[in-house]
């Protein structure tokens, strides 16, 4: 370094040196008092800058006194200054808000931009009731005043939780050129299931420059078929991704396949959240990272266990190793006993029978079995695979499933129905062997068992009319009908349409379902349980039994009387075909009112 760059850099030093110093030295107002006069002098020029553009607004609605965008645009600026809540307030900007907005209602009370200006200072419901109000007398408003009209009371009845009026108002004012409004019209298409409609709008549609509304056109393309829509439209317009909520951003990536990009925008959300946490995990096993997806496994998490039961079935599946995990190991414990605690739970029942059975024969009371090849072993066998069977079948086939079984919150998808049903027919295998020694009339009857077919019409109309009585008492007293297993058999049958139509639908759920039930029900566990104890408790039992399993308290009764009703087709006639029968019917009416409303 020169002698020159020295002496400056020396000076430079003691002037720094002495201006601290001197700061040190100042009255302790002293900074207080230099803000306080900055702020002043910033308020004197603000206050002068508006009294110049208002002066200027005033003198140009003298020169055109009839132009109604020029008044309207003159009390939209003292709108903007004349909230005494808003940041940007100014004295007096209140009233002579207030009296500007009295001019142009006097002066104009029909015309559109007026209607439209006041129309921006309602929110929610006020603006949804004007809104519609207004579009009862808007037939002759010019294109443009009714499409604004359209798109702010879409947006009242959005922000005032009515979704489907919002969408359709939307999509009528994007139709008229509102570009502002497509991710809430392309979400109302896709709720009415009209997916090709909505990839047409989407795909058509300028560039928005809306937050919400790109927003929304993200959230709408996750639903269509194409998995990379939602991509598609989080990068139309890049310098406004910040403002799309990160889940839905993260979803987009997901369904696109660029996990390490997901990952990015989920690292620092809310892990306790439940829905981030799935993101989190589908993230992490889309990217093979089972370590951190071992992190996000809690089955001491309670609250949302049906969760974390979905995302240890998921990774155990995919990764048996994890297993030895310190997170998964808590959860191989819990299915481990809650599936030996299935294995166990039908001697509940069978074993006091067994016993029962003892005392009965020491009396000489001998019970006439219902079945002679079946027995209380059958009996806790078909137990035990009714219980075990399906519920381990649906872990290995579709995890998630599982966290609808404990939620309650099926969803309906193809996906779903077919784990059902390869659910229900390996059961229904499983349950072949305990079958061995019964006879062919046992199983499809005689000439006794055809005879009995005014009988079960019979039993289906005292079913149909327990079901309407027990509908109407309960609906009286105030008793919520919907339940998890309405709400299963309802997304169940969603699903066989999409997946096979209503044919397959029927197979599954007023077939193979009901034929496994009255097997295991009427066939082993009332077989079994008639050599040791009366026909009437015997029955009694396999009918609390099979109403229980339906989990399904409204209609406990319903469920109860169908199975004592088959219990007594079965001891009528030997035969589990008129039961069978009953309970098909009985399904398939349900099952084909369902598709009706579907």
């Amino acid at each position: 370094m020169d002698t020159r760059a020295a002496l400056r850099a020396l000076c430079a030093s003691a002037a720094l040196f002495i201006g601290l110093a001197q700061a040190a030295g100042s009255p302790p107002d002293f900074a207080a008092a230099e803000a306080g006069r900055a702020i002043a002098k910033v308020e004197e020029a603000t206050q002068h800058a508006y009294d110049e553009a208002l002066a200027a607004l005033d003198a140009a609605t003298k020169q055109a006194p009839g132009d109604i965008g020029l008044a309207v645009s003159r009390c939209r600026f003292l709108q903007f200054y004349g909230d005494p809540e808003g940041v940007r307030w100014i004295s007096g900007a209140e009233d002579a808000l207030a009296s500007c907005t009295q001019q142009l209602r006097e002066r104009w009370p029909n015309a559109p931009q007026v209607a439209l200006f006041e129309m921006e200072t309602l929110f929610g419901e006020e603006a949804a009731t004007r809104g519609e109000a207004l579009l009862k007398v808007a037939d002759q408003w010019p294109a443009p005043p009714r499409r604004e009209l359209l798109s702010q009371t879409s947006m009242g009845h959005e922000f005032n939780d009515n979704p489907e009026r919002a969408g359709e108002l939307a999509l009528m004012a994007v139709r008229m050129g509102d570009v502002s409004r497509t991710g809430a019209a392309a979400q109302y298409l896709v709720n009415q299931k009209k997916l090709d409609e909505a990839a047409d709008l989407l795909a058509k549609a300028a560039p928005s420059e809306n937050p919400m509304d790109v927003a929304g056109r993200v959230k709408a393309a996750l639903a269509l078929p194409d998995p990379k829509a939602g991509l598609a439209e989080l990068r139309r317009k890049p310098e406004l991704m910040e403002y799309v909520d990160h889940e839905v951003a993260a979803r987009a990536y997901l369904r696109a396949g660029d996990f390490a990009s997901a990952q990015r925008v989920l690292k620092n959300v809310c892990i306790k959240c439940e829905a981030t946490r799935s993101l989190k995990f589908e993230a992490a096993m889309g990217a093979r990272d089972y370590a951190g997806a071992a992190k996000l496994v809690d089955l001491t998490d309670r609250p949302n266990f049906a969760g974390h039961l979905s995302r240890f079935a998921t990774l155990a599946m995919a990764a048996p190793l994890t297993l030895v995990s310190p997170t998964m190991l808590p959860g191989l414990a819990i299915c481990l006993a809650w599936l030996l605690l299935l294995l166990l739970a039908p001697g509940v029942v069978l074993v006091p029978a067994h016993y029962r059975g003892l005392a009965r024969r020491l009396k000489g009371k001998v019970s006439e079995p219902m079945f002679p090849a079946i027995g209380l072993k059958r009996a806790w066998y078909g137990a035990a695979v009714a219980l075990i069977v399906p519920m381990v079948v649906l872990m290995l086939v579709r995890p998630e499933a599982m966290a609808d079984l404990f939620s309650g919150n099926a969803a309906a998808s193809a996906q779903m129905f077919r784990a059902f049903l390869i659910a229900e027919i390996t059961a229904l295998v499983f349950v072949v062997p305990a079958l061995v020694g019964m006879t062919r009339r046992q199983f499809l009857g005689d000439r006794t068992a055809l005879r009995t077919w005014w009988i079960v019409l019979l039993m289906w109309g005292a079913l149909i009319a327990l079901g309407w009585v027990l509908a109407v008492v309960q609906t009286w007293m105030g008793v919520n009908l919907e339940t998890a297993q309405t709400r299963m058999v309802a997304a169940m049958v969603e699903g066989g349409e999409e997946l096979g139509g209503p044919m397959l639908t029927l197979l599954i759920l007023a077939l193979i379902g009901p034929v496994f039930e009255e097997v295991v029900f009427r066939g082993l566990m009332l077989g079994g349980l008639s050599r040791h104890i009366s026909f009437g408790w015997a029955n009694a039992l396999q009918a609390l039994g099979f109403a229980a399993m339906h989990d399904d308290p409204p209609r406990f009764l319903y469920y109860f009387a169908m199975g004592l009703f088959g219990g007594w087709l079965v001891k009528r006639t030997g035969s589990l075909a008129p039961t069978i029968a009953l309970h098909v019917l009985n399904n398939a009416v349900a099952v084909g009112v369902l598709l009706g409303v579907g």
